[in-house]
Protein backbone atom coordinates (compact mmCIF):
# COMPACT_ATOMS: atom_id res chain seq x y z
CA UNK A 1 0.00 0.00 0.00
CA UNK A 2 2.99 2.52 0.57
CA UNK A 3 4.49 1.99 -2.43
CA UNK A 4 0.97 2.52 -4.68
CA UNK A 5 0.69 5.44 -2.50
CA UNK A 6 3.79 7.30 -2.84
CA UNK A 7 3.81 6.36 -6.93
CA UNK A 8 0.39 7.89 -7.37
CA UNK A 9 0.08 9.82 -10.12
CA UNK A 10 3.52 8.71 -11.96
CA UNK A 11 3.61 6.96 -15.53
CA UNK A 12 4.64 3.75 -14.93
CA UNK A 13 7.07 4.24 -17.78
CA UNK A 14 8.75 6.66 -15.95
CA UNK A 15 10.18 4.78 -13.95
CA UNK A 16 11.65 2.07 -16.41
CA UNK A 17 15.57 2.46 -16.62
CA UNK A 18 16.89 5.09 -19.43
CA UNK A 19 18.29 3.07 -22.31
CA UNK A 20 21.98 3.91 -22.75
CA UNK A 21 23.23 7.21 -25.47
CA UNK A 22 25.03 4.96 -27.93
CA UNK A 23 28.57 6.73 -28.35
CA UNK A 24 29.43 8.37 -31.95
CA UNK A 25 30.26 5.57 -34.25
CA UNK A 26 31.90 7.95 -36.65
CA UNK A 27 34.82 10.47 -35.84
CA UNK A 28 32.90 13.58 -37.57
CA UNK A 29 30.38 11.91 -34.72
CA UNK A 30 32.68 11.85 -31.66
CA UNK A 31 34.34 15.52 -32.72
CA UNK A 32 30.64 16.90 -32.87
CA UNK A 33 29.34 15.58 -29.65
CA UNK A 34 33.21 16.95 -27.97
CA UNK A 35 32.47 20.32 -29.19
CA UNK A 36 28.59 20.37 -28.21
CA UNK A 37 30.02 19.45 -24.32
CA UNK A 38 33.41 20.94 -24.08
CA UNK A 39 33.54 24.05 -26.93
CA UNK A 40 34.69 26.54 -24.37
CA UNK A 41 36.31 24.61 -22.14
CA UNK A 42 38.91 24.17 -25.37
CA UNK A 43 38.88 26.99 -26.55
CA UNK A 44 40.30 28.43 -23.01
CA UNK A 45 42.69 25.75 -22.74
CA UNK A 46 43.79 26.70 -26.08
CA UNK A 47 43.75 30.37 -25.35
CA UNK A 48 45.83 30.01 -22.13
CA UNK A 49 48.42 27.20 -23.95
CA UNK A 50 49.20 30.04 -26.40
CA UNK A 51 49.94 32.79 -24.41
CA UNK A 52 51.90 30.51 -22.52
CA UNK A 53 54.10 29.10 -25.13
CA UNK A 54 54.84 33.02 -26.46
CA UNK A 55 55.70 33.80 -22.21
CA UNK A 56 57.79 30.59 -22.26
CA UNK A 57 59.45 31.05 -25.94
CA UNK A 58 60.38 34.40 -24.61
CA UNK A 59 62.05 33.32 -21.16
CA UNK A 60 63.70 30.15 -22.30
CA UNK A 61 64.90 30.43 -25.91
CA UNK A 62 68.32 28.75 -25.72
CA UNK A 63 70.03 30.46 -28.29
CA UNK A 64 68.55 34.61 -28.48
CA UNK A 65 68.04 35.44 -32.45
CA UNK A 66 70.07 39.20 -33.53
CA UNK A 67 66.60 39.09 -35.34
CA UNK A 68 62.79 37.56 -34.15
CA UNK A 69 60.60 38.31 -37.02
CA UNK A 70 56.80 37.20 -36.96
CA UNK A 71 55.78 35.65 -40.44
CA UNK A 72 51.94 35.72 -40.37
CA UNK A 73 49.92 33.72 -43.10
CA UNK A 74 47.03 32.41 -44.46
CA UNK A 75 48.44 29.45 -45.09
CA UNK A 76 51.14 26.97 -44.39
CA UNK A 77 54.40 27.95 -44.95
CA UNK A 78 57.50 24.94 -45.47
CA UNK A 79 60.48 25.08 -43.52
CA UNK A 80 62.20 25.52 -46.80
CA UNK A 81 60.44 28.28 -47.70
CA UNK A 82 61.16 29.80 -44.06
CA UNK A 83 64.56 29.08 -43.94
CA UNK A 84 65.47 30.38 -47.77
CA UNK A 85 64.59 33.93 -46.06
CA UNK A 86 66.09 33.94 -43.09
CA UNK A 87 69.47 33.11 -44.73
CA UNK A 88 68.51 36.00 -47.23
CA UNK A 89 68.11 38.39 -44.56
CA UNK A 90 71.02 36.70 -42.35
CA UNK A 91 72.98 38.30 -45.30
CA UNK A 92 72.34 41.66 -44.41
CA UNK A 93 72.02 41.71 -40.97
CA UNK A 94 74.76 42.77 -38.09
CA UNK A 95 76.06 40.29 -34.86
CA UNK A 96 73.87 42.36 -32.47
CA UNK A 97 74.80 39.82 -29.92
CA UNK A 98 78.50 39.64 -30.35
CA UNK A 99 78.05 35.78 -30.80
CA UNK A 100 80.00 35.27 -34.17
CA UNK A 101 77.31 34.80 -36.30
CA UNK A 102 74.32 36.93 -37.57
CA UNK A 103 70.86 34.76 -36.65
CA UNK A 104 67.20 35.77 -38.00
CA UNK A 105 64.33 33.23 -36.10
CA UNK A 106 60.89 33.60 -37.76
CA UNK A 107 57.69 32.35 -35.84
CA UNK A 108 56.14 31.02 -38.26
CA UNK A 109 51.95 31.66 -38.00
CA UNK A 110 49.57 29.93 -39.99
CA UNK A 111 45.75 31.59 -39.77
CA UNK A 112 44.40 29.10 -41.90
CA UNK A 113 40.62 29.34 -41.92
CA UNK A 114 40.79 25.49 -43.03
CA UNK A 115 41.32 24.59 -39.39
CA UNK A 116 38.68 26.31 -37.25
CA UNK A 117 40.64 24.85 -33.58
CA UNK A 118 44.35 25.77 -34.79
CA UNK A 119 43.27 28.77 -37.14
CA UNK A 120 41.69 30.18 -33.99
CA UNK A 121 44.79 28.90 -31.89
CA UNK A 122 47.26 30.94 -34.18
CA UNK A 123 45.07 34.46 -33.68
CA UNK A 124 45.55 33.39 -30.07
CA UNK A 125 48.98 33.69 -30.44
CA UNK A 126 49.58 36.47 -33.19
CA UNK A 127 47.24 38.79 -30.58
CA UNK A 128 49.41 37.46 -27.82
CA UNK A 129 53.03 38.43 -29.84
CA UNK A 130 51.05 42.09 -30.77
CA UNK A 131 50.72 42.10 -26.81
CA UNK A 132 53.76 41.24 -25.85
CA UNK A 133 55.74 43.67 -28.01
CA UNK A 134 58.21 40.91 -28.54
CA UNK A 135 58.89 41.42 -31.94
CA UNK A 136 58.49 44.86 -34.10
CA UNK A 137 59.24 43.09 -37.41
CA UNK A 138 56.37 41.51 -39.69
CA UNK A 139 55.90 39.50 -42.85
CA UNK A 140 52.81 38.74 -43.21
CA UNK A 141 50.67 38.36 -46.79
CA UNK A 142 47.32 40.02 -47.79
CA UNK A 143 44.64 38.36 -46.09
CA UNK A 144 46.26 39.04 -42.82
CA UNK A 145 47.18 43.01 -43.42
CA UNK A 146 43.70 43.48 -44.55
CA UNK A 147 42.18 41.13 -41.49
CA UNK A 148 44.29 40.96 -38.50
CA UNK A 149 45.65 44.74 -38.93
CA UNK A 150 44.56 47.24 -41.28
CA UNK A 151 41.03 46.92 -39.55
CA UNK A 152 42.80 48.76 -36.49
CA UNK A 153 44.30 51.64 -38.37
CA UNK A 154 42.49 54.68 -38.04
CA UNK A 155 43.11 58.62 -38.62
CA UNK A 156 47.05 59.17 -38.03
CA UNK A 157 47.68 56.12 -36.94
CA UNK A 158 49.29 53.23 -39.05
CA UNK A 159 50.57 50.30 -37.87
CA UNK A 160 53.88 49.74 -39.72
CA UNK A 161 56.24 52.80 -39.24
CA UNK A 162 58.10 54.35 -42.80
CA UNK A 163 60.56 52.54 -43.91
CA UNK A 164 62.64 55.29 -45.17
CA UNK A 165 64.29 53.57 -48.38
CA UNK A 166 63.91 54.25 -52.11
CA UNK A 167 62.85 51.15 -53.52
CA UNK A 168 60.67 49.46 -56.14
CA UNK A 169 57.55 47.82 -54.48
CA UNK A 170 57.35 50.24 -51.44
CA UNK A 171 53.19 50.23 -51.01
CA UNK A 172 51.31 51.96 -47.86
CA UNK A 173 53.19 55.16 -48.03
CA UNK A 174 56.46 53.74 -47.74
CA UNK A 175 55.15 51.76 -44.53
CA UNK A 176 55.64 48.38 -46.69
CA UNK A 177 57.68 46.36 -49.23
CA UNK A 178 55.82 43.78 -51.47
CA UNK A 179 57.78 41.02 -52.51
CA UNK A 180 55.47 40.62 -55.25
CA UNK A 181 57.37 41.56 -58.61
CA UNK A 182 61.27 41.01 -56.30
CA UNK A 183 64.29 38.48 -57.56
CA UNK A 184 63.11 36.90 -53.87
CA UNK A 185 60.02 35.79 -55.66
CA UNK A 186 61.16 34.44 -58.03
CA UNK A 187 63.40 31.38 -56.03
CA UNK A 188 62.19 27.98 -56.59
CA UNK A 189 61.62 27.31 -52.87
CA UNK A 190 59.38 30.04 -52.47
CA UNK A 191 56.78 29.35 -55.49
CA UNK A 192 54.17 27.83 -53.00
CA UNK A 193 54.24 31.64 -51.18
CA UNK A 194 51.59 34.57 -51.57
CA UNK A 195 52.39 36.39 -54.33
CA UNK A 196 51.58 39.29 -52.07
CA UNK A 197 53.87 39.26 -48.89
CA UNK A 198 54.28 42.46 -47.07
CA UNK A 199 57.57 42.82 -44.96
CA UNK A 200 57.42 45.89 -42.67
CA UNK A 201 58.14 47.45 -39.29
CA UNK A 202 55.66 47.98 -36.40
CA UNK A 203 55.36 51.62 -35.11
CA UNK A 204 56.34 52.47 -31.46
CA UNK A 205 55.43 55.05 -29.39
CA UNK A 206 57.16 57.97 -27.56
CA UNK A 207 57.09 56.21 -24.65
CA UNK A 208 58.38 52.74 -25.38
CA UNK A 209 61.27 51.28 -23.85
CA UNK A 210 64.51 51.19 -24.77
CA UNK A 211 65.01 47.61 -25.16
CA UNK A 212 61.63 48.48 -27.93
CA UNK A 213 63.17 51.85 -29.17
CA UNK A 214 66.46 49.57 -29.86
CA UNK A 215 64.60 46.45 -31.49
CA UNK A 216 62.90 48.96 -33.77
CA UNK A 217 65.94 50.92 -34.93
CA UNK A 218 67.78 47.74 -35.70
CA UNK A 219 64.90 46.20 -37.49
CA UNK A 220 64.80 49.43 -39.80
CA UNK A 221 68.47 49.01 -40.05
CA UNK A 222 68.10 45.53 -41.36
CA UNK A 223 65.09 45.85 -43.60
CA UNK A 224 66.90 49.19 -45.31
CA UNK A 225 70.00 46.66 -45.99
CA UNK A 226 68.17 44.26 -47.00
CA UNK A 227 65.87 46.26 -49.56
CA UNK A 228 69.14 48.39 -50.86
CA UNK A 229 71.07 45.14 -50.78
CA UNK A 230 73.79 47.16 -48.79
CA UNK A 231 75.26 44.45 -46.22
CA UNK A 232 75.66 46.16 -42.68
CA UNK A 233 78.91 46.30 -40.57
CA UNK A 234 79.66 45.25 -37.36
CA UNK A 235 79.00 47.65 -35.04
CA UNK A 236 76.28 50.07 -33.15
CA UNK A 237 72.89 50.75 -34.70
CA UNK A 238 73.09 54.27 -36.49
CA UNK A 239 69.25 54.18 -37.32
CA UNK A 240 67.21 56.60 -35.16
Amino acid sequence: MAREWLLRGVNEEELWPRPKTEPPKTPKGWFENFWYHYKWHTIAVLAAAVVLSVLIAQIIRRDDPDYFIIFATEGYVPPSAAQKIEAELEKYGRDIDGDGKVEVQFDLISLSAGDYQMGSANRMKFAAHLSAFDSVFFIIDKPTYQKMIAVHEEGDFKFFAPIGAEVEGLEGDGRYWNWKNSELRKAAELELLPEDLYFGIRSISDTASKKVRDMHNQSIELIQAFLTRKPLKTGSTTVG
